[in-house]
């Protein structure tokens, strides 16, 4: 049973690869602005997914916990294809906005369910080892994301077509490997008649526990910052004449250096504490977004920020994912993760559209400044509920 549970670590190291080998967000963006698409327009579509995500996280962890981790994985791989497919073939603004309900449906099935069946696999044959697994995982995810963007940067040189077909290829390839994981969700048919899931879910969820709810609240509150910023980093490159190619490598270095940087993550808690690198270290991220902020002009300068501001944030996650799965129970695993990924959602839907209207008015400098300030504010509250990790 044990070598099932290890083969589908190793299995799972290969499809999480896989998945983020899409170019995906690297090239959306802009090409939404080669159909004619506005800032404000593009922050409505992202915002449209992210409202699609808000809708169905919840329901996609309630579905994994009680019909299993494989077939939640199954509707949610599919949809993406689907998606990538649709995109690919429509041009209105209309339609880019309808299909981009289907990308989120993608992530709110994938999103919890694929951690799901990796940290259950680690904790059924070696817990010891999370940290470990997760360290690799996370640099094996920067390395994909990076390899992509370099490939999305080539393959955009001759067409966004290509990116697309490219993509379409490696989410069909992904979408096998759903079929030989082993199942994690370990059933129980007397809880299940006894309990209603919503009551499971609030039973296992402690709302005493200031520590699980600082973990949820964590990343959506980091979102503020980092995800508008992802979402529009191609696109501040381009107006500033920079290439296809060398937004590629740009990107690509970034996550390099998070990979570099997830490696010192066991070591770095071994020796201060999931306090300093899950509650304290996020301080110093958001000061570094916001100085980033300030010198958004000079563009040498600022991703060189950038690449510091994500090599920390590598090390962050790998210390959260870590932290949050040792603080949470297989029964409802996975509606803890698709509730934390829906506050992330309700983060983006609401901040997406404003960032883009608003960098059409003021530019991206001062709408990101702002976006550091409420960031690090948040912050500050929330490290109140958990005075020590």
């Amino acid at each position: 049973m044990q070598m099932e549970y290890k083969r589908n670590i190793c299995l799972f190291l290969i499809f999480d690869f896989l998945t983020n080998l899409s170019p995906l967000s690297f090239i959306y963006a802009l090409f939404l602005k080669q159909q004619n698409i506005s800032l404000t327009q593009i922050g409505f579509i992202i915002s449209a997914y992210q409202i699609s995500k808000l809708i169905f996280e919840i329901p996609s962890g309630v579905f994994s916990d009680k019909y299993g981790r494989k077939t939640c994985a199954f509707i949610g791989q599919f949809s993406l294809i689907a998606f990538l497919i649709s995109t690919l073939i429509t041009r209105s603004y209309n339609s880019l906005l309808l299909i981009s309900i289907i990308r989120g449906i993608s992530f709110a099935f994938l999103s919890g369910t694929t951690d799901c069946i990796f940290s259950e696999s680690i904790l059924k044959c070696c817990p010891d080892k999370m940290d470990y697994y997760m360290g690799i995982d996370k640099i094996l995810f920067y390395c994909s994301i990076g390899l992509s963007s370099i490939i999305g940067g080539f393959l955009a040189r001759y067409s966004y077509a290509t990116v697309f077909y490219f993509d379409i290829a490696i989410q069909i390839i992904s979408f096998i490997f759903i079929f030989i994981f082993k199942e994690t969700r370990m059933f129980n048919n007397n809880q299940i008649k006894e309990h209603k899931e919503c009551f499971r879910f609030f039973r296992g969820f402690d709302f005493l526990n200031y520590k699980v709810i600082y973990l949820i609240l964590l990343p959506a509150i980091l979102a503020i910052c980092f995800l508008p910023y992802e979402d529009y980093y191609s696109v501040l490159l381009k107006s500033h004449n920079i290439t296809e190619n060398v937004i590629g490598f740009m990107f690509s270095c970034v996550m390099f250096s998070q990979s570099v940087f997830g490696i010192c993550a066991q070591k770095i808690n071994s020796k201060l504490g999931y306090d300093f690198s899950v509650r304290k270290l996020p301080f110093i991220i958001v000061a570094l977004f916001i100085i980033m902020s300030i010198f958004q002009g000079h563009i040498l300068l600022s991703w060189l920020l950038y690449v510091c501001c994500a090599s920390l944030m590598s090390i962050n996650n790998i210390s959260y994912n870590s932290c949050l799965q040792k603080s949470i129970e297989d029964t409802n695993r996975g509606t803890i993760l698709s509730l934390r990924s829906l506050l992330i959602a309700v983060t983006g839907m609401l901040i997406s559209p404003l960032v883009g209207h608003f960098s059409d008015i003021y530019g991206f400098s001062t709408t990101f400044l702002y976006c550091g300030m409420i960031c690090l504010s948040l912050l500050f509250i929330t490290s109140i509920l958990a005075k020590k990790i």
